[in-house]
């Protein structure tokens, strides 16, 4: 038994399915911070479907479901971009079905461009206990990732 097996969440939600609809990048002008200049920005719509009914028991306070991305750069070997999340209290919430979900969460890469690099999309969640450790799961089956390329950049800029 690893370390990280006590983290690792023994169940799996009984239905996990990300899929991305459009994928949009633009320029978007960063006027302040360390990260002024040019770069790109982009906005993901997807569906969302996914049943955490099984993983709630008498112990269960809440579940924190964020969908992720994943990908490769040649700078960056790995990175992972959060891209959206909920939580779930209870048992009667715990089946999501979400069409048309825009990005919550801004999505844009430490270099400046995203270079058409392919991003897989992966659900994560977290088990919140009354008591006792928090138990990480994900979504690890072909069947409930999503595979895409970011598109080339469009030609309008934000500011």
């Amino acid at each position: 038994m690893s370390i990280l097996d006590i983290y690792q969440s023994t169940k799996s939600p009984s239905h996990l399915c990300v899929q991305v609809k459009n994928i949009k990048v633009w320029h978007y002008d960063f006027e302040e911070g360390e990260d002024k200049g040019l770069r790109e920005f982009a906005f993901v719509t997807m569906d969302i479907d996914a049943d955490f009914t099984s993983l709630f028991t008498f112990n269960t306070k809440a579940i924190f479901v964020s969908v992720i991305v994943e990908y490769e750069t040649t700078t960056h070997k790995r990175n992972q971009i959060m891209l959206w999340s909920t939580t779930i209290t209870n048992n009667s919430t715990s089946r999501i079905k979400s069409h048309k979900t825009l990005n919550k969460y801004s999505l844009y890469d430490i270099t400046q461009s995203f270079n058409g690099v392919n991003g897989t999309y992966i659900i994560e969640w977290n088990i919140i206990p009354k008591v006792g450790m928090i138990k990480y799961g994900r979504a690890d089956s072909d069947d409930s990732k999503f595979v895409c390329a970011f598109p080339m950049i469009n030609n309008n800029t934000f500011t």
